[in-house]
């Protein structure tokens, strides 16, 4: 079933969405409770594969966005798990993805 950009701009607000009550248990949380962790790069992957599914007009229609950056970290996370910085993983939680949803909610 293809899924239209309207569909996918909805998924990715939901996760988002779910993605804030995570962060709002904080870093500690993040770095000890290994379920949460789990659950914020998850939803950030699930982010990632929305994003890169949007259409090229979509994508050019808010180029404030870094769309190839947002698929490059799905990819770090699903296929490089090794390469993992969780200071990185932290503030793209806390600071790119509320940056996000707010361009999207924007448009």
């Amino acid at each position: 079933m293809i899924r239209s950009d309207e569909q996918r701009v909805a998924d990715i607000l939901e996760f988002a969405d779910k993605l804030e009550r995570y962060v709002l248990k904080g870093y500690d949380e993040f770095c000890s409770e290994f379920g949460t962790g789990l659950a914020v790069e998850r939803l950030l992957e699930l982010i990632g594969e929305a994003t890169s599914h949007l259409s090229d007009e979509y994508k050019q229609s808010i180029p404030e966005i870094p769309w190839k950056e947002i698929a490059g970290m799905r990819t770090l996370l699903a296929h490089a798990y090794h390469r993992i910085d969780f200071a990185i993983v932290w503030t793209t939680a806390t600071t790119s993805v509320p940056e996000l949803a707010r361009y999207i909610r924007a448009k």
